[in-house]
């Protein structure tokens, strides 16, 4: 009797030392657990069993070499190509994906006269400058640029003239950067930059002039850099023209309104945009609207006095960012 006690003591302590793999053997010590006891999962590499430390030494040792090769490359960021290439699609070069685009109905968009594409920049005005006045006094009836309505027309129409540009095709064009001279983008009224001379986004504001007459003047004489091999009968004031002219003449003139889409500016529809306002200036009636010649002398003093003070401003910053280049 106390040999069969014996054995099956020594049985239960046994069981309870060396537990069957899959287990955790804790061993009381004083009221406390021990550490547990590592157990390998056997022909299971990796297998994460809740509650079981996993023993890495052994799992390794159970790994294949392309178990090891594919864990290596994950760990070095390696991309491992798990979607079959369609080779024959490669070499056929068939396409897997339409991307065919809608092409857009500009006539629907815009108002586009037959054969507007042939439209010069150079000619004679078809528009009177009293349809030009009622085009600008229907969207903005108070000018911000130190004119009147009148004489912003009397200055495009003198200044393109001379130069044997369309004037009336010239402040369309203007209207169209300006926004009928309401600004509101980066350009502000004080510049005098219809044309959009040197702006480029993010907040540049571009070129800048004293008065109305020279930011006129400065537009006809841009598009003269990109219309006409000869200089400007006026003195250069064009801070861009000489950039713009050379390009021309290396790349050739551009002499159609509709030439300046992707070139004067960043957009396929410019000319058709300018086009379409040069279109409702047509419409309108020829007749002087109320307001046209409103008198801006004291707003044209304020606008000369803001433009010294922000040239002021912009040649001491120029100066800061050359000398500390220069350091």
């Amino acid at each position: 009797m106390d040999t069969m006690k014996k054995i099956a003591c020594t049985v239960v302590v046994a069981l309870f030392l060396f537990p069957a793999p899959g287990q955790t053997a804790r061993v009381s010590s004083a009221g406390r657990e021990s550490k547990p006891v590592v157990i390998s999962m056997g022909d299971r590499p990796g297998a994460i069993v809740p509650g079981v430390k996993q023993d890495k030494k052994a799992d390794d040792k159970n790994k294949s070499k392309k178990e090891k090769d594919n864990e290596r490359k994950t760990k070095n960021n390696v991309d491992v190509q798990t979607t079959p290439v369609n080779k024959s699609a490669v070499k056929t070069g068939a396409k897997t994906e339409k991307t065919a685009t809608a092409k857009r109905n500009l006539n629907a968009i815009y108002i586009l006269p037959k054969g507007y594409k042939d439209i010069t920049i150079k000619g004679k005005a078809q528009a009177t400058k009293k349809q030009a006045a009622q085009l600008i006094a229907a969207n903005n009836g108070n000018l911000p640029i130190g004119c009147s309505i009148g004489e912003i027309i009397d200055l495009y129409w003198e200044e393109a003239e001379r130069e044997g540009i369309r004037p009336d095709m010239a402040l369309s064009q203007a209207l169209l950067e300006t926004g009928y001279f309401n600004f509101g983008g980066s350009v502000e009224p004080w510049q005098h930059n219809y044309c959009g001379l040197g702006t480029i986004g993010g907040g540049v504001q571009g070129a800048a002039f004293k008065t109305p007459q020279e930011g006129v003047r400065a537009h006809i004489q841009h598009l003269l850099a990109y219309s006409d091999y000869n200089l400007p009968k006026t003195k250069l004031i064009d801070p861009r023209y000489d950039k713009a002219h050379n390009l021309r003449l290396e790349k050739g003139l551009i002499t159609k309104w509709s030439g300046l889409n992707w070139t004067w500016a960043m957009g396929g529809e410019y000319a058709e945009k300018i086009v379409n306002t040069h279109q409702l200036m047509l419409r309108c009636p020829d007749k002087e609207p109320e307001g046209m010649w409103t008198d801006h002398k004291k707003q044209q003093k304020e606008l000369e006095k803001l433009y010294e003070k922000r040239i002021k401003e912009r040649n001491k910053l120029e100066k800061y960012k050359y000398e500390k280049h220069k350091k």
